[in-house]
């Protein structure tokens, strides 16, 4: 039996079921299970210890891999890789060691909006169809809050 593992909300702001994405892709599952964030906060942190696996040049979305080797991405906004990087600031490169509640990227939500562009952040778990998920909090939560877990 696999431990259980939780891990925290990235930002500050309302939590919805991933079903919920207006792209269908996040919403249908096929990216993997998770949550959909509509944040508040700007700073996107670290839900976990893990080590960066990707990190977009964009400084749209970031992967990142637990020591239990479960991978998950988080993509601020839905189509921001059209930016080409305007109004993101990564703070992480690919293999870096992050801590839980460490800071990856930061972005300008009014650059993302005045552009046209959703706020939404998927967070998902790639890897990881073997095990359950389950979402500890919907509604308002705090960055750093205990979030999803994985059993």
């Amino acid at each position: 039996m696999a431990v259980p593992s939780v891990f925290a909300s990235p930002v500050s702001g309302s939590v919805l079921p991933l079903s919920q994405c207006e792209d269908p892709c996040f919403a249908q599952g096929r990216m993997g299970r998770g949550v959909l964030l509509l944040p508040s906060t700007h700073t996107l942190l670290a839900p976990a210890d893990a080590q960066v696996y990707f990190a977009f040049s964009t400084g749209h979305a970031v992967g990142l891999q637990t020591s239990l080797g479960e991978q998950f991405i988080l993509h601020v906004g839905l189509d921001t890789h059209r930016l080409q990087g305007r109004g993101f600031q990564l703070h992480v490169s690919r293999g870096d060691m992050v801590a839980r509640g460490e800071p990856l990227l930061t972005f300008d939500p009014t650059i993302l909006t005045q552009s046209g562009f959703s706020l939404a952040m998927p967070m998902v778990f790639c890897n990881c169809a073997q095990r359950r998920l389950r979402i500890l909090k919907l509604g308002m939560v705090a960055a750093g809050e205990d979030l999803v877990m994985l059993y």
